[in-house]
């Protein structure tokens, strides 16, 4: 199974006054690293997903535990793999871990939706078949 990884810096701007992450952020920057995930190792971006295919990938449902705090400076290891992928969506899981210590877990479903909110739509068959090497 392949994991795509990221590195991102918790920047001043993530933090709340405390310089901690302001969890609204780190939604933000999950969304981020799924947007490069389409673009780097699916091979689309969102704009091309757009414009050329009329569709989007709402995340439909996310669950996110914080197990312990990341605060200013902190490079949080992202990493992204499948727990499963259907013709139309994809159970993604998201871990932000700093060195070996786990800080962040998430679970969230995507959906590839017509831009016309009328429904959901397969996923192009190339990303379907990209998809493949992130299932366990």
């Amino acid at each position: 199974m392949a994991v795509y990884t990221r590195q991102v810096k918790v920047r001043f701007a993530y933090c709340d006054p405390a310089g901690i992450i302001f969890y609204p952020r780190y939604f933000e920057i999950l969304n981020s690293v799924v947007e490069d995930w389409f673009c780097d190792e699916l091979g689309h971006s969102f704009r091309d997903l757009l414009e050329n295919f009329g569709i989007g990938t709402p995340m439909v449902d996310i669950q996110t535990e914080f197990l312990k705090p990341c605060r200013l400076d902190d490079l949080l290891d992202i990493s992204l793999s499948l727990e499963k992928a259907g013709t139309s969506s994809a159970v993604i899981i998201v871990n932000a871990r700093i060195g070996d210590a786990l800080h962040i877990r998430t679970r969230g479903v995507l959906v590839c939706a017509k831009t016309d909110l009328s429904s959901s739509a397969p996923w192009p068959d190339d990303i379907a078949i990209n998809m493949q090497k992130y299932l366990p």
